[in-house]
């Protein structure tokens, strides 16, 4: 049997407050594992916990957090790992895509250098034309052409700009990738083609994925399994078709009814369209 690659034990998490009278968690006696390769959908409402979930993964919360339970990748705890480790353990072993690729670019540097700053922080072994020839092929990789390596992020699209940051989580070559909202700010299509992209690189490389949205049927789409979040617990796990078909959780039924009523109100506005369409055409 393969051992899992990410495991969350009972896991707790409550941000800093200033009365301590009462605990809130954010996080509540949460467990699930991540298999290599595996592609996870964590679904939930805005302050589920979903995000903070996400960023324990990579020990980013703030200092002062109090936290129980533990957090296993390739049975090591990330929280004992050593600043040193930790450091490695960021980039080289898990990568995040977080929701505006604006929070990881900076306006002052070309796409290029972000690159090279990438590897060269991780890689100092390789030459600058090495590095280049690397994070040329990353790019690429995500469709963006090496005609744009000396141009700045306000020189991107919102998707393209996504692509590059999905680049910069690719070019260390991660065994887990932590996507959070990465298509929020984006329209349906670009949403499409960039979850595409990303969740196609995964498969291709053999990266786990842990993908973090509100979104229920469009998580679905792209991921093996699902869990869903509400209130800081996870209150359901298991295959989308079996989610999809026998949700037991009041929650995911909301979630579900939501999804298709915003479905069939999209087809009955598409048809109504072409009907309208139809018409003027007939005039």
């Amino acid at each position: 049997m393969t051992e899992a690659l990410f495991c969350v034990e009972n896991l707790r998490i409550a941000y800093p407050t200033q009365t301590a009278a009462v605990t809130r968690w954010a996080v509540d006696d949460v467990s699930f594992t991540l298999n290599p390769g595996e592609r996870l959908g964590l679904v939930g409402e805005s302050g589920c916990g979903k995000s903070t979930l996400g960023r324990a993964a990579m020990r980013l919360l703030p200092p002062s957090s109090q936290i129980e339970g533990k957090v296993w990748f390739e049975g090591r705890s990330v929280f004992d790992l050593t600043a040193t480790q930790l450091r490695q353990f960021r980039g080289e072993v898990v990568a995040l895509v977080f929701q505006d690729p604006m929070t990881r670019l900076d306006p002052l540097m070309t796409i290029g250098e972000h690159c090279i700053e990438t590897l060269r922080a991780h890689q100092s072994h390789l030459s600058r034309k090495e590095s280049k020839e690397k994070a040329i092929e990353t790019l690429e990789a995500v469709k963006i052409p090496a005609n744009r390596w000396s141009q700045y992020p306000h020189e991107f699209s919102g998707g393209m700009r996504q692509r590059v940051a999905i680049a910069l989580a690719l070019l260390l070559n991660p065994k887990l990738i932590v996507a959070d909202e990465p298509t929020t700010s984006l329209d349906v299509t670009v949403s499409a083609q960039i979850l595409a992209e990303l969740t196609r690189l995964c498969r291709e490389r053999d990266m786990a994925l842990l993908l973090i949205s509100h979104d229920l049927a469009m998580v679905g789409e792209y991921c093996d399994r699902i869990a869903v979040m509400y209130g800081g617990k996870m209150v359901e796990m298991g295959a989308f078709g079996d989610i999809l078909h026998k949700p037991q959780h009041e929650y995911t039924r909301s979630l579900l009814a939501a999804a298709l009523h915003i479905q069939a109100v999209g087809d009955e506005e598409r048809g109504s369209g072409g009907a309208e369409e139809q018409g003027c055409r007939g005039a």
